[in-house]
């Protein structure tokens, strides 16, 4: 039944069973994190009085969330090269599972403090920190080359489906179980990706001939120079440090605000139900998205992620001004704005970390990706200027003011990066720049096919 499910080119990669294992143990990894997501806000609104204190905190707690992919992130990378992928996320998640059930305890017994919601955060911020970069690699190691965009889609999306489903039970999980009761639910769902972790098998991918700490480093150095010296990964990077550290603050800083002070209906703030419907508008949007970069695997990657960037940030800011509008208008338009912001948001995330994957070779792809943690380390930064600057003048031109940046960001790699621009994939594949315009004489040898995998390694088909 799922060979014929999958006979569709769009979820193709679910043929191969240590794919649809790694994709059914995210599905109940980030259900369980959309949840999370959506119940934190209220527990720190609980915990802190005062609008102002409640920005500060709320910011904070994001910026400790991700501030180990600042000095973690790197190094995960490194780890993912050297380690079995699998042995890290089965660490990671067994991990994050123990942590949750401390975390609810904590609420059961009634003795949560604010410090106990750092502490957290900076622990499952370090997990996370290193289950990225061997998940991303692992999906280039199980599935042919040819679908490795349409793999990293897909997960996206699958991402995205959680993020309607984990967004909305969350929102309404914290109205009609409480804090508490919400927590606990999320400990046991998180158990679901362990156990589909665990029966993934796949060989050990090739393992770097020296071993150590100095080898380590000196492949970290080795890493950040080839993605330094590869002009389309550079600016793909330098991109991405635009989009995380300006963009990514709206659904966790900022959303929660919106709900809890200024999106309305019948006189009353949204709240957290409300809340999960605005995560879940964005979810819709963001599948939307992921299942189009699945489907038409766009060539052009290189000049798409500055125009996404700057279309993202332009939807932030009329999403923000649509709040101003009154009446219905303004809970609806703001609705319908942020399923634009999802498709967006999906469709640079899968194009980003396809082109990385595919630029860079086999043995430094874990490397490679775990370079964005330092882009992603930027929405700590992000984060508590956006908790100050909604202190400082309030959530909507807070908001807006950082999708104006966006788009700032988007046209100025726009205008002065010509290798990014010219950067393209070659059919689902192989990254490269030039104009690729068709050659008479040399068109047979542009098109060598891939060579087939060799049957011991290709991946098991369910």
């Amino acid at each position: 039944m799922l060979s014929r499910l999958a006979s569709a080119d769009l979820i193709a990669p679910l043929r191969y069973k240590n794919y649809f294992l790694l994709w059914s143990g995210q599905g109940a990894h980030a259900f369980a994190l959309w949840g999370e997501q959506i119940a934190r806000p209220f527990l720190v609104f609980f915990l802190v009085e005062g609008k102002e204190a409640q920005a500060v905190a709320l910011g904070a707690v994001i910026a400790v969330r991700t501030l180990p992919q600042l000095f973690f992130g790197v190094f995960a990378g490194v780890i993912s090269d050297w380690f079995d992928h699998r042995k890290i996320l089965l660490f990671t998640k067994v991990g994050v599972v123990a942590l949750s059930v401390v975390f609810a305890a904590l609420l059961v017994f009634g003795i949560m403090e604010m410090w106990h919601v750092y502490a957290f955060s900076f622990i499952r911020g370090s997990m996370m920190a290193f289950d990225q970069p061997a998940r991303q690699a692992m999906i280039a190691n199980i599935v042919p080359e040819n679908q490795m965009t349409r793999a990293v889609a897909l997960m996206s999306a699958t991402q995205n489906i959680m993020r309607i489903v984990g967004a909305s039970a969350g929102g309404f999980a914290v109205a009609f179980l409480g804090l508490t009761g919400t927590f606990v639910a999320i400990a046991v769902i998180y158990t679901g990706a362990v156990m589909a972790t665990w029966f993934i098998k796949v060989p050990f991918q090739k393992k770097p001939a020296e071993s150590g700490a100095r080898a380590m480093a000196a492949g970290l150095v080795e890493g950040a120079r080839y993605a330094w010296a590869n002009k389309p990964i550079r600016g793909i990077l330098l991109m991405s440090l635009v989009y995380f550290t300006f963009g990514m603050s709206y659904i966790q800083v900022f959303a929660p605000i919106f709900a809890n002070e200024v999106i309305s209906f019948q006189g009353a703030p949204i709240g957290s139900g409300g809340l999960g419907i605005m995560t879940a508008l964005t979810g819709a949007g963001a599948l939307i998205g992921a299942v189009v970069v699945a489907s038409r695997q766009p060539a052009r990657v290189g000049l798409l992620l500055p125009l996404v960037v700057m279309g993202f940030g332009a939807m932030l800011i009329a999403f923000s001004a649509a709040t101003y509008l009154p009446g219905a208008a303004g809970l609806i338009v703001p609705f319908i704005l942020l399923g634009g912001t999802g498709i967006l948001q999906t469709a640079y995330f899968s194009m980003s970390n396809a082109a990385l994957l595919a630029a860079a070779p086999a043995e430094m792809r874990g490397r490679v990706i775990s370079l964005l943690s330092l882009d992603r380390a930027m929405v700590t930064l992000g984060a508590s200027g956006a908790g100050f600057l909604t202190a400082a003048m309030g959530v909507q031109l807070a908001q807006i003011a950082y999708g104006v940046v966006c788009v700032v960001g988007g046209l100025f790699v726009v205008l002065f990066f010509r290798e990014l621009r010219a950067a393209r994939m070659e059919g689902s594949f192989g990254f490269s720049t030039g104009r690729h315009a068709p050659e008479p004489a040399a068109a047979p040898a542009a098109t060598v096919p891939v060579p087939a995998i060799p049957e011991p390694n290709r991946p098991a088909r369910t």
